[in-house]
């Protein structure tokens, strides 16, 4: 495929070692340039406000943002701007969410480089990136008419407070790390509790475990 020059790509990740890599990356591909990158969502509203970048390459969890929220934000404002998700979660976690929101795809970072090559191609080329494990996904949920194992049902912040509850953070600490109110923290956990249809903590462990949320 021939790409058109001058095609700009802004990253968002929190980790320096992933956002240079993907930036040797970019830049050694034809008429493609990064242009510029970030640690949190915080500011990047400006940036895609000066640059219009072809595409957005983002992580979905930061412990300030809700990354499904700011998909649906930058889809909002800035249509023609490509979000191509980067995660360190399994797929069942955010990948519907995150598609259903208006990105244009869903990558694992444990996938090799030249899906990155790939996915990026497809999507300059008005195509949406869709891995193997989305791709089952996608169709499990077609034929169950709706996924019925619970986590699709759970919200951003709802996935994000199992994550830490299962990390044996307590809910002051979550409350502090997610910059909420103790008793928003213990909403969330009630939900969690009753959209599982658990009884304690160490139900929802037990779960996030089974589940691949925590290692």
């Amino acid at each position: 495929m021939i790409l058109s020059d001058n095609k700009k790509i802004v990253i968002i990740d929190d980790h320096a070692i992933i956002r240079q890599s993907l930036k040797a990356l970019i830049n050694a591909m034809s008429g493609l340039e990064a242009i510029a990158e970030g640690s949190n969502p915080s500011g990047i509203l400006e940036i895609l406000e000066k640059n219009h970048p072809d595409i957005l390459l983002m992580d979905i969890s930061f412990p300030e943002h809700n990354g499904i929220d700011f998909i649906k934000n930058i889809k909002k404002y800035y249509p023609k701007t490509a979000i191509l998700v980067i995660s360190t979660h399994p797929e069942q976690l955010y990948a519907l969410k995150a598609i259903k929101a208006g990105a244009a795809g869903y990558i694992n970072k444990s996938q090799p480089l030249e899906d990155y090559v790939t996915a990026i191609e497809m999507i300059l080329d008005g195509k949406n990136y869709i891995n193997n494990a989305v791709s089952q996904l996608m169709s499990q949920n077609y034929q169950d008419g709706g996924s019925k194992d619970g986590i699709s049902h759970l919200s951003t912040r709802e996935l994000q407070t199992l994550q830490l509850i299962a990390s044996s953070l307590t809910v002051t600490k979550i409350a502090e790390k997610l910059n909420l109110s103790v008793k928003t923290v213990s909403m969330y956990r009630s939900r969690l509790l009753m959209k599982l249809g658990l009884k304690n903590n160490s139900e929802l462990i037990l779960f996030a475990i089974k589940n691949k949320i925590v290692d």
